[in-house]
């Protein structure tokens, strides 16, 4: 029979520079009874990821657990020990991680990662193994099991390895799932479909879920009870129809508010807005491998432009080529056909390519040398203009971090020692710091909590206004391209499908896949979510 957790009184300290302890959590309660699914909610850096972390015994070095228990059935796991951790991970609780690339061992396949679980909690070997891990792998929702079997965790991109987490989290056939913002790199129709095979472990076997997350929207539509995290601490909890709809606390209601990307009234600029294309593509192809292992087109055939002082959305599912199109966009790939181009005779052209292109990556634990701290990789752009002194570079240094939201304190911790929306904002600052006049967004809010991703969207919008910045915005959530786009393209399999302006997409999407995406997008049941209005400040944003 399956156990519930329980978490009383868990007090976490992080030691600084100085030596001196640091609340990171104080008083957490909280329990998830079996087939329960209770969310954990709250702003980036609130606590959420510590709290699973502590459950699983696994803080980073330079934090501790101070004083609580952590208690799965008859188990006391703060006093448990490594062997004991051991045969309780992956086994009787699994984890989802935030960002599963970091999860991975780059040396070995999907598949020899799957059979692990299976043999230590499963009894399963050899062919039977196999045959479960590809099972696994088809519920997750990949199209060809056996190639994602074969691969290596550098050759999927982040929804495709989300999805592999999730196949191998449910490998042991855990008693209590810790998912840690699990679906928030998989477009709508994934994020159905894995939200649905959660809850069908939740109902048939009675598995108990700990939901981290910043979407609202998932919460509403499944969770039973939520609890809300701010500082460290719980400031409110309980059934999530009493908390979303009548919140207590201001922490709450603000988180509530900023998820509501209301679209405005103003209508997008008309064709031919600015001088011409800011950045074109022109019939641009790219496939991976080489003799046997090539694989199918990543991007085939794709023609589009990004015209100048626009911000154009890109959809498509996991997969279907968006972060190929942007590595192409930036110069980071090469197209094996076509070409990608400025506008003729574009201030600041360099070969094919603006120099001007700069690209806020979708995995910001990738985009830092761990060994380094991130003041030493934030200031890296600025060290290649010898011409700019100390005293200016570190000014500049310290206005991009405070653009985005962030404590300047920050810049001496090194990667390991941030949040994933901590990190996510910082690598939106260093994109910054070169004063790109293209700036392409790789699903760069996707693992933000709702009020720091309504913070980096206005900042966006307002780059977007004050420098005349042309911006490509990457993502599977459709409030994000709705709230940000002036137009909508659409990837399916590697091509080009749709294109469209925003209002007209959202209306009546033409394509079978563009019809998909949108009719999979989770209910807003939360009254808040649904009545909420934009302030008035923000309505000239593009519709």
């Amino acid at each position: 029979m399956p156990e519930g957790l329980s978490v009383e009184q868990l007090h976490v300290s992080r030691r600084g520079p100085s030596g001196a302890p640091r609340p990171v959590l104080s008083g957490v309660d909280l329990a998830v009874a079996p087939g329960e699914f209770v969310a954990l909610v709250g702003a980036s850096g609130s606590g959420k990821t510590m709290t699973a972390m502590s459950v699983l015994g696994l803080l980073p070095p330079q934090v501790q657990l101070d004083a609580g228990s952590i208690r799965l059935g008859g188990t006391d796991l703060a006093r448990a020990g490594e062997a004991e951790l051991d045969s309780v991970r992956g086994g009787r609780i699994g984890m989802l991680y935030q960002q599963p690339k970091r999860m991975f061992n780059p040396r070995r396949t999907v598949l020899q990662h799957l059979r692990e679980p299976l043999r230590l909690h499963g009894g399963l070997r050899g062919g039977a193994a196999r045959e479960r891990a590809l099972e696994l792998l088809s519920e997750v929702g990949f199209r060809d099991p056996e190639s994602c079997a074969r691969a290596h965790p550098h050759q999927l991109s982040g929804g495709m390895a989300q999805r592999a987490m999730v196949a191998l989290a449910l490998a042991g056939r855990p008693e209590v799932l810790l998912a840690d913002e699990p679906t928030s790199a998989l477009d709508t129709v994934l994020e159905r479909q894995i939200l649905e095979l959660i809850d069908r472990e939740r109902r048939d076997r009675g598995l108990g879920v700990l939901y981290i997350s910043h979407n609202l929207a998932t919460v509403s539509a499944y969770a039973d009870r939520v609890v809300v995290l701010d500082a460290g601490r719980v400031v409110e909890a309980g059934p999530a129809g009493t908390v979303l709809n009548r919140p207590r606390s201001a922490c709450t209601r603000a988180l509530l508010e900023a998820a509501a990307l209301t679209p405005a009234d103003t209508p997008p600029p008309a064709a031919g807005t600015g001088a011409g294309a800011a950045l074109a593509l022109e019939r641009v192809t790219k496939t991976f491998g080489t003799g046997r292992r090539r694989g199918r087109p990543a991007v085939e055939q794709v023609t589009l432009e990004l015209r100048d002082r626009e911000i154009l959305g890109v959809l498509g599912q996991s997969g279907s080529g968006k972060s190929t199109l942007a590595r192409l966009a930036v110069g980071l790939e090469a197209p094996d056909a076509g070409r990608v181009t400025g506008a003729p005779g574009a201030p600041g052209s360099a070969g094919p390519v603006r120099t001007g292109v700069q690209l806020v990556f979708q995995e910001p634990h990738d985009s830092f040398d761990p060994r380094m701290r991130l003041r030493t990789s934030l200031e890296a752009p600025l060290r290649q203009h010898r011409d700019l002194p100390a005293e200016e570079r570190e000014a500049r240094l310290l206005d991009a971090v405070r653009e985005v939201e962030l404590d300047p304190e920050l810049l001496e911790r090194y990667p390991g020692q941030c949040s994933g929306g901590q990190l996510q904002r910082l690598t939106i600052a260093r994109a910054l710091l070169l004063e790109p006049t293209v700036l392409i967004c790789d699903e760069a809010t996707s693992a933000l909590d709702a009020a720091t991703q309504r913070t980096v969207l206005d900042l966006l919008l307002r780059l977007h206004r004050d420098r005349a910045l042309s911006l490509i915005m990457i993502s599977h959530d459709l409030g994000v391209i709705r709230y940000m786009s002036h137009r909508v393209a659409v990837l399916h399999h590697g091509t080009l499908v749709e294109l469209a302006p925003t209002r007209e997409f959202f209306a009546a999407p033409r394509h079978e896949h563009s019809r998909q995406l949108v009719a999979a997008a989770l209910p807003r049941v939360c009254a808040i979510l649904d009545h909420h209005t934009l302030p008035p400040e923000h309505r000239d944003v593009p519709a």
